[in-house]
């Protein structure tokens, strides 16, 4: 992909990147040198979990352990060390060891990435990469998973961890290789294989007001009936009445979200806790049939989750007119993601060619009935005629994909590898609708609404497109030549072409060098490209809908590009040196360019407008003893340049995050303490809050100015303000921004677990968030107006579990 002027002179007058060598620590097994690269599919097993009875540590010598290993990278096994690319792998031994609960929780606690960022008051929960949000691709198994709709997906508990053998992160674009969505980062999750395990058994529960009253079960089987033939299956269910969040005022009425127009906003500048007193729960039915070189795998989840807290920052849970608890919350929700994928994986010529296939089908729930907006106030009821809150419905009926891959690697001389590799899927959406209510006038309704004088809620209504219908195809080809004409240098290059029927054709680009210095050292210098392409809600919204809330989408988008070139150094020190097992450390740096951003302009409509460039560094180390000990620490800082925002800068996330963990081994590794402490800058929230300066009448207004004759009486404004249970209301007006800042942050998560009790019977009790931080996440895009307030996140609670068989 060619650059524009402007970026091209970037890339040649500031610095590339900026380098960090601070460091952290990591243990590998003694005499590790990498494999042979030979073919995986992308939900191959690695070689070994470490977390065994003492009897088995013997045969983990033998090669990389499971965290050292990456497939995502490279489509065939090899190192991290190794691997072109910026890469973290996270075990399913780690999951257990860290008491991760999702994998945002998971993204968390990886350098170039923010995990677990809420947007629209938990409406998505998603995780950014290099500080911009719905850049990574996930990929289930190999499969991109991303729904096309909005371009994004909630990675919470709607994919059990219990099924989760590993995941592995990549920093950066990864566009050659994977095509769609890998923007600024690719997130593979390897699902489980069929072992020796046999019944698998987990039970949790637990309380606080960061997650109250949850319960958790899970039962499976994973079994090798032959050598070549083996079945794992895996049911999971998990339940909870959710988070109390502490809002620090309360919305009561304002604009709807963009792009309707503006308005004012009325606050009562009075904290208040609330939640849902529902029960929201997440079911998944997930497993994996072997059938020697052929594999079947599903995942079918079905969920309901209820939000105290409106897209819009309302508090849905209350009562503005009465002053009292409706004993219920008006929005539930699921987005639900399932997937069936049959592969084949084998290897001929006496193992000089790779041949790897996958066919699958993924289909997503768009379910957002009732879709609160507003709780019940005076204003709602006097003005619009809503007898008990302003609400939506937003369903969607078909969301699918159905795809194929084949890729092959061919070693045509011993230092000489091609991987190659084409794919093909379609995206088809139909039936996404938004239905509007308002009231009747005398038993008729206006032009284009029904009258149902049997709904409950009010009786007419009116259900339009919110996206037309699409179907779209997309197919692409790369190929990359690995060639070693030296035992320590390596080089790569390769080239992809990426077609749709929507945006045509796109050329990316990759190549790099790995030098290994000396052993258990390598630099790495490379670069990458991807794309990411628009989502259907830019091409396809219909912008007339009732209630306003729609932009004008526009079918001539491009797809948004990624260039960048990065630099690491890598290193393994003090191997079997007395109690040390060994250290690894990491040091990179990047500089990214983002071009053909896709944004919506003064006229509401979806366009190619923004550029950014983005510098990042990173550092990593683990440290691991002979007793089982761990102390590891990694550090992110990221930048991003945007001529198009105020101040040049993006500043709705974190511009420095560190992570330091540590684990104990007591007792034979019997029992075992763990922490992670997590640092986040402090960020900016551009919003409306609810102040008072007696010298910015135009910003805002108390009711009680209001009420001594700031406006007129018969203002509506002034008339909401009569009302007692908004007599200490303050109105916020149009036009004028605050850039609320978030201080920095430190989050603690705590946690015990008792091991091999009877076999691999375990219990582990974790506390999250155990110092009790009440913060905030800043809105993913900057909208001063729709997220007029900072979107609280959740305190303390602490979760316990019984475990057999993982």
């Amino acid at each position: 992909m060619a650059l524009d002027s402007r970026a091209m002179a970037m890339w040649h007058t500031r610095s590339l990147v900026v380098l960090s060598l601070v460091c952290t620590t990591t243990v590998v097994y003694a005499k590790r040198g990498p494999p042979d690269p030979d073919v995986l599919d992308a939900d191959d097993p690695t070689i070994i979990d470490d977390d065994r009875a003492p009897d088995d540590k013997d045969l983990m010598t033998a090669g990389p352990s499971d965290e050292d290993l990456v497939i995502a990278a490279q489509k065939v096994r090899t190192t991290i060390q190794e691997a072109p690319s910026i890469v973290t792998v996270i075990t399913a031994k780690q999951i257990r060891e860290r008491g991760f609960r999702t994998i945002n929780e998971v993204l968390r606690t990886v350098p170039g990435f923010e995990g677990d960022r809420w947007d629209g008051n938990g409406w998505q929960k998603e995780s950014f990469a290099r500080g911009n949000p719905q850049t990574i691709l996930v990929l289930l198994d190999g499969v991109n998973i991303v729904e096309p709709v909005r371009n994004t997906i909630t990675l919470d508990r709607k994919i059990p961890l219990e099924m989760v053998d590993r995941i592995e992160v990549t920093s950066g674009p990864g566009g050659v290789l994977w095509g769609s969505n890998a923007l600024l980062g690719v997130v593979n999750i390897v699902t489980k294989r069929p072992d020796d395990t046999g019944p698998i058994v987990t039970f949790g529960a637990g309380d606080g007001d960061g997650e109250r009253l949850a319960i958790k079960g899970g039962v499976g089987y994973s079994a090798k009936l032959s050598e070549d033939f083996g079945i794992y299956a895996y049911l999971d269910y998990f339940s909870t009445t959710g988070p109390v969040l502490h809002l620090d005022s309360q919305k009561v009425i304002g604009a709807l979200p963009a792009p309707a127009d503006d308005g004012p906003t009325l606050y009562l500048p009075h904290p208040l806790d609330v939640s849902t007193d529902k029960r929201s729960w997440w079911f998944n039915a997930a497993g994996r049939l072997q059938m020697g070189p052929v594999s079947l795998s599903w995942m079918i989840p079905f969920e309901t989750e209820y939000r105290a807290i409106a897209t819009g920052g309302s508090a849905i849970g209350e009562n503005y007119l009465t002053d009292e608890d409706t004993g219920g919350v008006t929005t539930k929700g699921k987005d639900s993601v399932r997937s069936l994928i049959l592969s084949y994986s084998g290897r001929f010529a006496h193992d000089a060619l790779g041949v790897n296939a996958r066919l699958y089908f993924v289909m997503w729930d768009i379910d957002e009935d009732p879709f609160g907006v507003y709780a019940p106030s005076p204003i709602v009821l006097g003005e619009l005629g809503h007898t008990r809150d302003v609400r939506l419905s937003l369903v969607a009926d078909e969301i699918w994909r159905p795809g194929g891959a084949l890729d092959f690697d061919w070693k045509i001389v011993d230092t000489l590898t091609l991987l190659t590799g084409v794919e093909l899927f379609a995206d088809h959406s139909a039936g996404i609708n938004q239905t509007s209510w308002q009231k009747d006038q005398l038993g008729t309704c206006p032009a284009g609404y029904t009258y149902d004088p049997y709904d409950p809620y009010l009786h007419c209504r009116i259900t339009q497109p919110q996206i037309f219908d699409e179907d779209r195809v997309t197919g692409g080809g790369f190929a990359q030549l690995d060639w070693k004409p030296d035992p320590v240098i390596a080089l790569s290059a390769g080239a992809r072409i990426q077609v749709s029927s929507q945006f045509g054709a796109s050329l990316l680009g990759s190549g790099g060098l790995v030098w290994k210095v000396a052993d258990d050292t390598h630099i790495k210098l490379f670069a990458s490209q991807g794309l990411r392409p628009p989502s259907v809600v830019a091409t396809n919204v219909n912008p007339n809908v009732a209630s306003g809330i729609s932009y004008t989408g526009n079918e001539d988008l491009d797809p948004e590009k990624s260039s960048s070139i990065e630099l690491e150094l890598n290193t393994v020190l003090l191997r079997d040196a007395g109690v040390i097992r060994d250290l690894y450390l990491r040091a990179n740096g990047a500089y990214t360019v983002l071009d053909d951003v896709i944004g919506q302009n003064a006229a509401r409509t979806y366009v190619n407008s923004a550029h950014r460039d983005i510098v990042s560094a990173e550092a990593v180390a683990r440290l691991r003893f002979e007793a089982g000990h761990e102390i590891w620490f990694n550090y992110a800082f990221t930048k991003v340049y945007d001529d198009s925002v105020p101040g040049g800068q993006l500043e709705n996330f974190a511009q420095h995050i560190a992570n330091l963990g540590m684990k104990l081994e007591f007792l034979d590794e019997h029992i075992e303490l763990s922490s992670i402490l997590t640092f986040k800058s402090g960020m900016k929230d551009p919003n409306r809050p609810p102040v008072v300066d007696p010298d910015r009448p135009d910003y805002s207004l108390s009711c009680a100015q209001i009420l001594a004759g700031a406006l007129p009486a018969d203002n509506a404004l002034a008339r909401a303000c009569h009302f007692p249970n908004l007599a200490d209301g303050i109105w916020v007006f149009p036009g004028g921004t605050v850039d609320e800042e978030l201080e920095p942050l430190f989050l603690l998560d705590i946690g015990v677990r008792f091991k091999n009790i009877w076999r691999d019977l375990a219990i582990g009790i974790f506390v999250h968030n155990a110092l009790d931080a009440h913060y905030f996440d800043p809105d993913h895009f900057g909208d001063a107006r729709v997220i007029s307030r900072p979107q609280p996140k959740p305190g303390m609670s602490f979760f316990g579990t019984i475990s057999l068989g993982l």
